[in-house]
């Protein structure tokens, strides 16, 4: 082989090393892109993770919230509901109280006129 040749050769291997040098490192870039893009879409997954279980938090105390206040006018309500009823049943027994003690005196009466 003579110098021209060998020359060549060189020239040849040397390009063909250099291909196989910039397609590892477009490989290796490339590779370090897809991590990058990996832990991106990671971080962004968890971050809707964690504001979904916080919407979800919040709207479950606001739930919580207001079957309490719900839970508190009920009870209200009840305790207005007795008293009205207590109430009532307070005048009802009184007017028969009173209606009872109307009878005997109406009676009363009804006896001194007729004699």
């Amino acid at each position: 082989m003579d110098e021209q040749q060998q020359q060549r050769v060189n020239q040849a291997a040397e390009q063909f090393a250099d291909a196989v040098k910039e397609s590892y490192r477009a490989i290796s870039e490339r590779g370090v892109s897809v991590q990058e893009q990996n832990a991106q879409l990671t971080e962004n997954f968890f971050n809707q993770v964690i504001n979904n279980l916080q919407s979800q938090a919040q709207d479950t105390r606001e739930m919580t919230q207001a079957l309490a206040d719900q839970q508190q006018r009920g009870q209200q309500a009840a305790q207005q509901l007795t008293q009205e009823s207590m109430s009532a049943y307070t005048e009802f027994m009184n007017s028969l109280f009173s209606m009872s003690q109307a009878v005997p005196e109406a009676e009363r009466r009804a006896e001194e006129r007729s004699r």
